[in-house]
């Protein structure tokens, strides 16, 4: 908050100085004034400081004047401005070296100069811009604070902040994602502009920029746009980044005055918004778990609700179950840092369906995520499904990317009574269960590809156990004991038809080998492979043995 060297060269009380040496640091900032009264200065000086002297203490110590610069560099001093001719005639010539040496600006001033009418507009200068600035600050906190507290939200603190700094600010997400933005208040150019209009949505270099951990930030585009990067924390948690723009050249203190007060108000925004998006979340289950329950009697009344929440369900929907392979464990061993999880996988699933499918709905259903997904206008059934798996895959793969953890997802039928979503919910929880058994490689699962699964699970659960311990109880208790591969050898012979050569191919092991395998399979289960029969209870057998999940 004070002036730089260059700056006050340019006030009429120095008039007649003359920069000696360290040119290359007139931008060093000035923050206050102080003189050289004592040899040992270095005790007495803080960083900022442009040091007054005669060189009186030290006139007579030759080391003294050579060590001079050189400390007070170290020091922190913005620059040092003597009047020689009194009591050492000229500055050593070892002083003006240093000088361009450090970068370190070395005033002469002209014997008349007094350091008190120095002092004092240096030091006014400094007040008055701090007074200002100050001023500033205020009539941010009090825009900002305002905006919080009367709903304006982060595109209404983007816009203020914007306006009252006259630079382009913009808000990210996490992963740089724009949420908020305002790039009117300065005209870089045509070039420029377009340029930063280009650079705030591209979320993957922005990411790679901040990745270096400067604060400043350099973008070689168009004529150079340099921008700074504040994290928006809580608790130690990234809950946003705040970019404030300038072109060509790096943007000064002053300039970033009163950022760090837009950093709380975003924080303190984008809490408020996270409170009221756990409070609608927790209703919006229970007019799901209401409507389950049958507790909501009337598709009218039903269809009234959800429109409350943005949702359209009078046309029917698809429901998805997402579920994540490592949440349980989480929250067994880090309770805290699960829900901070969950709440993310909400997040991005609910920006990708607001994205890619509108008036669906998103809800927490215990541990698992769902999604009503509505059908588009004309679509016929099937298009109906190829759109419900295409937007469960686009989530699954945004959750891998950002989360870098794996997601399960069931599909049902499409439900076309709002009123029997009770059946929709049934059918994505037998698909991702089954699913997750049988198809130990996918990670979308539709209800309609369960195949036999779907009688099984109509079955006679006692009886199909007597089935199961029947056909392939033995052979999986050998299996066990032994571990002789013969039910993966069993699997494998059904994946390839029967093709003897296919499946020793597939298990890496002689031709021969298969066989000794087969005739033991045939001899333990009491059954003839040959037989059509037999083949349909051996496949029914492990059917049922993937939905035991072992």
């Amino acid at each position: 908050m004070g002036i730089t060297v260059r700056e006050a060269l340019r006030l009429p009380q120095l008039e007649g100085a003359v920069l000696v040496g360290g040119e290359q640091g007139l931008d060093r900032i000035i923050n206050s004034v102080n003189i050289m009264e004592v040899p040992d200065i270095g005790n007495y000086i803080k960083p900022a400081e442009l040091l007054l002297t005669t060189a009186y203490p030290i006139k007579d110590d030759i080391r003294a004047l050579e060590n001079l610069i050189p400390e007070l560099n170290k020091c922190g001093l913005a620059a040092l401005a003597i009047k020689p001719e009194r009591y050492i005639r000229e500055i050593p010539e070892i002083m003006i070296k240093q000088a361009n040496k450090y970068k370190f600006p070395l005033i002469k001033l002209p014997n008349s100069a007094s350091f008190n009418e120095i002092i004092n507009p240096i030091l006014t200068e400094i007040l008055n811009r701090q007074a200002a600035i100050l001023q500033r600050n205020e009539q941010l906190s009090k825009a900002l604070t305002g905006i919080v507290l009367y709903g304006g939200g982060l595109a209404e603190i983007a816009r203020t902040l914007a306006g009252l700094l006259g630079l382009p600010v913009s808000i990210h997400d996490p992963a740089f994602r724009k949420i908020a933005s305002w790039l009117a208040p300065r005209d870089f150019g045509a070039d420029n502009n377009r340029a930063l209009a280009e650079l705030v949505n591209d979320s993957k270099q922005l990411a790679e920029a901040c990745k270096c951990g400067r604060e400043q930030l350099v973008f070689n585009c168009a004529g150079g746009l340099y921008a700074i990067c504040r994290p928006v924390t809580v608790a130690e948690e990234i809950y946003a980044y705040l970019f404030i723009w300038g072109p060509q050249k790096p943007i000064s203190e002053r300039e970033i005055t009163g950022i760090e007060q837009a950093v709380t108000v975003i924080a303190l925004e984008i809490s408020k918004q996270r409170a009221v998006f756990d409070v609608e979340s927790r209703f919006k289950s229970s007019f799901i778990e209401y409507l389950v329950d049958g507790k909501i009697t009337s598709k009218e009344d039903a269809i009234i609700l959800a429109e409350r929440f943005g949702w359209e369900i009078a046309n029917g929907f698809t429901v998805m179950l997402f579920e994540c392979d490592d949440l349980q464990s989480l929250y067994d061993q880090e309770p805290v840092f699960a829900r901070k999880k969950r709440l993310k996988i909400m997040e991005i699933v609910n920006t990708a369906v607001v994205s890619l499918s509108p008036g669906s709905a998103v809800v927490e259903r215990g541990r698992r995520l769902m999604v009503l997904h509505r059908p588009l206008p004309g679509k016929d059934i099937k298009q109906l499904r190829r759109n419900s798996e295409t937007l469960a895959r686009s989530c699954c793969e945004e959750l891998a990317k950002r989360l870098d953890t794996r997601i399960l997802v069931g599909i049902s039928r499409f439900i076309a009574d709002p009123m029997k979503i009770a059946e929709g919910i049934n059918q994505s929880h037998q698909a991702l269960e089954i699913g997750r058994r049988a198809y130990e490689r996918g990670q979308v699962f539709h209800f309609d590809d369960l195949g036999v699964y779907r009688i099984l699970l109509t079955s006679d659960a006692a009886e199909m156990q007597r089935f199961y311990d029947d056909i392939l109880g033995q052979l999986v208790s050998y299996d066990e004991e032994n571990k002789a591969g013969l039910i993966t050898t069993l699997e494998m012979l059904f994946a390839n038809d029967m093709n003897l050569q296919k499946t020793a191919d597939a298990l890496f092991i002689h031709y021969n080998t298969l066989r000794y395998r087969i005739n033991r399979i045939q001899q333990i289960t009491g059954l003839d492979l040959k037989s059509p029969d037999d083949r349909l209870s051996l496949q029914l057998a492990l059917k049922i043995l993937h939905m035991k999940g072992n």
